[in-house]
């Protein structure tokens, strides 16, 4: 590769520019070269450890050994992270081009810049061969459509103007350049460098967009750090790519407030969450927990897997108070009574003194928590009789068992704070009606090995932890949360309470709420609750270009639902990219229990599909027993469709055929998509059959094919 023979005979542009690519490719391989001798004998040397822990008696010498054994083992991770890194580099090492000329030069002399995803610099000059996508100077490029006269960036030094001569854009694989486009002004060029980008893309693990920021996603990725941000985005709008983006933005602008390690990525379900895994480390970012709510939340609470979900019948009125503001209230009135009740019970005469202590403890430092708070009073109280006794000459028979009462007491406290049972006592209080407590009560119940919950009341037992423990020990210097319209109010504040000086984007679009109840009915509600917990003012965002499906299927889409979306809802709209007409196949009855000719039906579109060019291909399902009965018909079809035929319960996010319920492909994209079985019987005219519909649509890149009826 590094020696270019293999050219065929160049354009003039390919000439102008295949020198720059064969420099860096040149610096690439022999960085690979330095690189991996030093991998095979970090392999060696732990090996030789292996030897020697095996051959080791003594526990301390075993230890000795292991330690250096994973001494090595971080070294060797380390190594293969930045091999990994120089091999993404090898592969497309840049995507764009900037001339700059700054107002403030003495020579005026233009500066040549080529943007990729990680730096080049020369190590005699010092000087960029590669600018790295997140600094400063590569705003220019996102920015501007093209050439543009005094334009500016803010460097480390200050503001720097200029004017931008060119902006030029590739497509390079494998070291070789694929496609140059000038971008003009107007974003005629930019848009013809986007399509054939978008068009390029198949259903695979979701990729980085680097080379295609668009400048109003730019412009949300480079928000400054120290403030929530809420983005509103439509479907294929990139608003999980845009989350992934400025999570890398951010760390390497300010990598000495923030660290990967301790930062958090709230996904809606396991699948999403492999389908999401290769972007981060592609941008040379790894190590941030990547995480459902649930298993958040039972981290901490510190619970396993024996806390299990309640299997009753849920109420959604009750759920969605669970999940509301109000339920906050009570919560709060809730924990304030708890309080008052444990201070009051306190075993030990002296009480009064660890009361009033512990009030004016919580008044001057708010941000100590309640068993810190109670420490700290009941030391004082004790050195203050203790002072009493020493300056009377008083023989105080506690004095003598002062140790054993402090531990009394800090007993009692852990005795009463078991959050789980603390949460069952809520509903034996006179703060909620009948019917909540009866249904709560019933759930809330131990079998066995079991302790047994609504998945709606694991939110709130984090929001009394949080009031009882604080919020400094979850604390996370940033956090994530995407796919947020499903998810509660009372779950977002949990989430808000612990992100680091107001660190926290959140993502999502009012339109694919599909889990009921509907918690979110608009945004400002989640803005004023944002902003009183973190005392910062969060930025909105709005966006409704759609970049990921065509314009046939975005206006079939917009056709059926346009009365269907919530009030005030922005429609999407189109990426100026065309397809196929969305198809429909009409199967006379269900297709799960339908003749086999008409099974072959589908059959045979579904390996069109793939003939096509097609490398993912969902059917996507009204609910999990839809699709339990679609996949067991379709699993005898793959040798026929030469495809692998994945069920919905697999956590990964594979290619071939894959069946799933709506809900399961939320944040998804597939190459073609059929939703299926399309009647009043499974889809009646309610709320969210439309929201479901909407968001099965709006998973196809490429080809979307409605089988009805």
């Amino acid at each position: 590769m590094a020696s270019f023979s293999d050219l065929p005979e160049l354009t003039t542009l390919e000439a102008e520019e295949y020198p720059q690519l064969k420099t860096v490719t040149r610096r690439k391989v022999d960085e690979l070269k330095r690189l991996i001798p030093r991998l095979e004998k970090l392999e060696e040397e732990l090996e030789k450890q292996v030897e020697i822990i095996n051959m080791e008696s003594g526990e301390d010498d075993i230890g000795d050994a292991k330690k250096v054994y994973n001494q090595i083992l971080t070294e060797i991770k380390i190594l293969v992270s930045r091999i990994n890194n120089e091999l993404i580099a090898l592969d497309s090492p840049y995507f764009g081009k900037i001339v700059f000329t700054p107002y403030d030069s003495v020579t005026k002399k233009p500066l040549v810049l080529y943007i990729g995803k990680f730096a080049l610099i020369d190590d005699e000059t010092h000087i960029p061969i590669i600018t790295d996508w997140r600094a400063p100077i590569a705003n220019l490029y996102y920015e501007n459509s093209g050439p543009a006269k005094d334009v500016s960036f803010v460097a480390p030094v200050g503001k720097r103007s200029g004017d931008l001569g060119q902006k030029r854009q590739f497509q390079i694989s494998r070291a070789r350049i694929k496609g140059i486009y000038d971008a003009k002004s107007g974003n005629a060029a930019a848009d013809e460098f986007l399509l054939a980008q978008l068009n390029e893309r198949l259903g695979q693990k979701l990729q980085d967009i680097v080379s295609t920021i668009q400048a109003q996603q730019n412009e949300i990725i480079r928000e400054e750090i120290n403030k929530p941000v809420l983005i509103q985005g439509v479907a294929g709008s990139g608003k999980t790519t845009i989350l992934l983006h400025r999570l890398a933005y951010l760390f390497y602008t300010y990598k000495e407030q923030i660290k990967a390690e301790n930062s958090l990525i709230i996904a809606p379900n396991q699948m999403f969450i492999d389908y999401v895994s290769d972007v981060l480390p592609n941008l040379g970012v790894e190590k941030v927990d990547t995480l459902t709510y649930m298993f958040w939340a039972k981290k901490v609470l510190g619970w396993n897997d024996n806390f299990t979900v309640s299997p009753l019948e849920e109420d959604l009125g009750i759920k969605e108070y669970k999940g509301s503001v109000e339920f906050i209230e009570i919560l709060d009135k809730y924990y304030k009574e708890f309080e008052d009740s444990l201070l009051e019970n306190i075993p030990y005469s002296h009480k009064e003194r660890i009361i009033r202590r512990y009030r004016e403890l919580k008044e001057e430092f708010p941000n100590i928590d309640m068993p810190e708070r109670l420490d700290l009073a009941v030391d004082y109280a004790f050195a203050q009789k203790q002072f009493e006794s020493a300056r009377t000459g008083q023989i105080d028979t506690y004095f003598n068992n002062e140790i054993e009462k402090k531990k009394e007491i800090l007993s009692y406290f852990s005795r009463s704070v078991n959050i789980y049972n603390l949460y069952k006592k809520l509903f034996k209080s006179n703060l909620l009606d009948s019917k909540i407590k009866n249904y709560s009560i019933k759930a809330l119940s131990i079998s066995g090995k079991n302790t047994f919950y609504r998945m709606e009341d694991l939110a709130p037992m984090v929001y009394l932890h949080q009031k009882i423990y604080g919020r400094k020990q979850p604390e996370r210097d940033y956090i994530m949360i995407d796919e947020a319209q499903d998810i509660s109010y009372i779950q977002l504040a949990t989430l808000a309470a612990v992100a680091k000086n107001g660190n926290l984007t959140i993502a999502g679009d009012l339109a694919q709420s599909i889990i009921p109840p509907f918690y979110i009915k608009n945004w400002q509600t989640v803005l004023d609750m944002v902003d009183s917990i973190t005392q910062k003012q969060t930025s909105f965002h709005q966006l409704q270009r759609c970049y990921r499906t065509t314009v046939e299927i975005i206006e079939y889409a917009n056709n059926i639902f346009a009365e269907k979306f919530p009030q005030g809802y922005k429609l999407p709209e189109a990426v100026l990219r065309h397809g196929d007409p969305v198809e429909e196949i009409s199967i006379p009855t269900e297709f799960a229990s339908c003749p086999k000719e008409n099974i072959k039906v589908l059959v045979q579109n579904i390996k069109k599909q793939f003939e096509k060019g097609a490398v993912t291909c969902a059917v996507l399902c009204r609910d999990k027993n839809h699709a339990i009965g679609m996949y067991n018909v379709l699993k005898g079809y793959a040798a026929e469709i030469d495809r692998d035929v994945v069920n919905y319960s697999e956590s990964d996010y594979k290619q071939g055929v894959l069946v799933l319920p709506i809900e399961q492909a939320k944040g998804l994209e597939f190459d073609s998509v059929y939703v299926m079985d399309i009647n009043d019987g499974r889809y009646p005219d309610t709320e969210l059959t439309w929201r479901l519909l909407y968001v099965g649509m709006t998973r196809a890149l490429h080809r979307l094919i409605i089988v009805h009826e």
